[in-house]
């Protein structure tokens, strides 16, 4: 059958992103407003902490405690997605352990997978080409690009079965932890060079 993604076995079923998922946009700026220095510390994540998949940081903001319990809605469980919704859509990062009780910024979405749907084999769905392409189709352009969660939970999820969930994340995973290595190593590497170049150049000998 062709689905979003293609042709793929008849067997496999397609349905909006919110029979799959609960789909939870992030919290006003006014929830998250920062208080005094007796506030109740709050790790926030905002679009530029999600890169390649990954969550890179956080910010942490102080509230007052009654801000505090009222975001217990957009906090983190590991396996949680973590999407975009204004400005750069195509970035998603999943949820792990040390991530848990953090909240989800102003511009993100959080989603939340049921039991059927394989969190990371979803981080990867939402990479596919095609995938981003209706993202970029269905997004409004008229300022920043920004996604509405209405629109969100119509995106179509392609659902295998379970195993097949299963081995495409354990083999876009297993690629990704080497992607990241070698771009820790290209890192390193150019670190290095910046340092060494004005050593080398203070010590240079005369002609």
């Amino acid at each position: 059958m062709n689905f979003l993604v293609g042709p793929v076995p008849a067997s496999w079923q397609e349905m909006p992103l919110g029979k799959v998922c609960d789909v939870v946009a992030g919290p006003s700026n006014s929830m998250i407003r920062p208080f005094d220095a007796d506030g109740v510390p709050v790790e926030v994540v905002a679009p530029k902490h999600l890169m390649y998949g990954r969550i890179a940081g956080s910010s942490t903001v102080l509230v007052a405690a009654k801000a505090s319990a009222q975001l217990d809605r957009y906090r983190l469980v590991p396996g949680d997605l973590i999407c975009v919704r204004t400005g750069d859509l195509g970035k998603q990062a999943l949820a792990g352990p040390e991530h848990e009780g953090w909240v989800i910024g102003t511009a993100c979405f959080r989603l939340r997978p049921e039991a059927s749907v394989d969190p990371r084999y979803l981080l990867h769905y939402m990479r596919h080409p095609a995938v981003r392409d209706w993202i970029d189709r269905h997004a409004s352009t008229a300022t920043v690009p920004t996604l509405t969660l209405n629109t969100l939970r119509t995106m179509p999820v392609l659902v295998p079965p379970s195993a097949v969930q299963e081995t495409i994340g354990d083999t876009m995973s297993a690629l990704d932890d080497k992607v990241a290595l070698h771009r820790e190593i290209v890192e390193v590497a150019e670190q290095l060079r910046d340092s060494l170049l004005p050593l080398l150049l203070t010590n240079q000998s005369a002609p």
